[in-house]
């Protein structure tokens, strides 16, 4: 049996389910990644995975003419690889993936990992992307979320049938990988880590402003940004307004990683002021390694963060609010902010271990196969 992993770059097919990836190996599955070459293209090839690359999945364009040319790319991938299951992730694979999949005669389950910038406010794209959504997710078995919240806004808008929804607690952890840290971090001063895509919606610029306002009030602290520049998302923050920020002294940015582990090892506080998100797997990193983390009220990370559990709250778009957070972090003694670190492993253990999530697509996956095997019985 082949199953496909469809996404939009080979960066998160690698740094998010790799993992998966490599169980549904050992399962005895045949497995082939179908993603955009980038970077990680030869990571992928590199663990003995097969990969397919898509040549026309341009993630920030709406040209109908490219995406109509990406979903006959798409038709002509299946069509060679023939799987017998495909899993579909993002936008552009959900969609248009889905549709090839679909005009192929495949089975297939869209896992709708965040709703990004379409989903921001009631404009034309919402729309285009409502349309597009309702379109192509009549087809798959199931649609996963990560998040109920999100379950809920394509379920109220009429894109899909509450039956085929199902919530997927996150895309997992691996919890021996992401493990406390053996020793305590040697920091001078009181050092937050924030680690995304350098993007607005993010909520880099209230850090930002957030930790400015707690150097004013003279505070000892660090606060570092780690992560690449995404200039394909319109949210980007040029590195000419990161440098300035670096010019002023309030934040340094430390660029990119392939691992990120050292990086939340020597931290006090992992933060994450984001506007929107799935289930934001630093969070669940972080918890893993029993990282106090600032995080704010919105649906995805409320499932990771219990307020004055394992981490605090703050409002979105809020730069008070969130200097008010970090500086409860600072005052804190150290025997409660282990407490907070151990709260938040208890929780990622019992809710998002990676083997958990594993189980959930063996079972999903071994069960819509069987039914295709019986199919197959019953109509010889």
């Amino acid at each position: 049996m082949l199953i496909v992993f469809s996404g939009n770059t080979s960066w998160s097919m690698y740094n998010f389910r790799l993992g998966l990836i490599k169980k549904f190996i050992q399962f005895g599955y045949q497995v082939c990644v179908v993603a955009p070459e980038d970077n990680f293209t030869k990571k992928i090839i590199d663990e003995g995975i097969k990969i397919v690359t898509v040549k026309k999945l341009k993630r920030s364009g709406n040209n109908p003419l490219q995406d109509f040319s990406l979903y006959r790319e798409y038709i002509s991938i299946y069509k060679k690889l023939q799987p017998d299951f495909i899993f579909h992730y993002t936008i552009k694979p959900n969609i248009y993936g889905t549709l090839a999949a679909r005009f192929c005669k495949i089975k297939s389950i869209s896992i709708i990992t965040g709703l990004g910038n379409a989903f921001s406010n009631n404009g034309i794209l919402f729309h285009v992307a409502k349309l597009l959504y309702k379109l192509s997710l009549a087809y798959p078995v199931e649609i996963w979320f990560l998040n109920s919240s999100d379950k809920s806004i394509f379920i109220s808008n009429g894109i899909i049938k509450a039956n085929k929804s199902f919530i997927l607690p996150g895309e997992g952890v691996n919890t021996t990988a992401f493990s406390p840290a053996v020793h305590r971090p040697e920091n001078t001063d009181f050092t937050f880590l924030l680690v995304s895509r350098m993007l607005y919606d993010k909520g880099i610029e209230e850090f930002v402003q957030a930790s400015k306002l707690l150097l004013k009030k003279g505070y000892s602290l660090t606060a570092l940004l780690l992560g690449q520049i995404d200039y394909d998302n319109p949210e980007v923050i040029a590195l000419e307004v990161i440098e300035k920020w670096q010019q002023e002294g309030i934040v340094k940015y430390l660029g990119s990683t392939n691992d990120v582990k050292p990086y939340i090892e020597n931290v006090d506080v992992i933060v994450l002021p984001s506007y929107r998100e799935g289930i934001p797997r630093i969070l669940l990193e972080a918890a893993a390694m029993e990282k106090p983390i600032i995080t704010t009220r919105i649906p995805g990370c409320v499932e990771v963060v219990e307020d004055g559990l394992n981490g605090y709250l703050c409002e979105v778009k809020n730069v008070e609010d969130l200097a008010i957070k970090m500086e409860k972090l600072i005052l804190l003694p150290m025997e409660e902010r282990d407490k907070m670190g151990n709260a938040g492993r208890k929780k990622v253990l019992a809710d998002f271990d990676e083997k958990i999530i594993i189980d959930i697509y063996r079972q999903k996956c071994d069960e819509y196969l069987f039914q295709k095997k019986a199919q197959a019985i019953l109509s010889s």
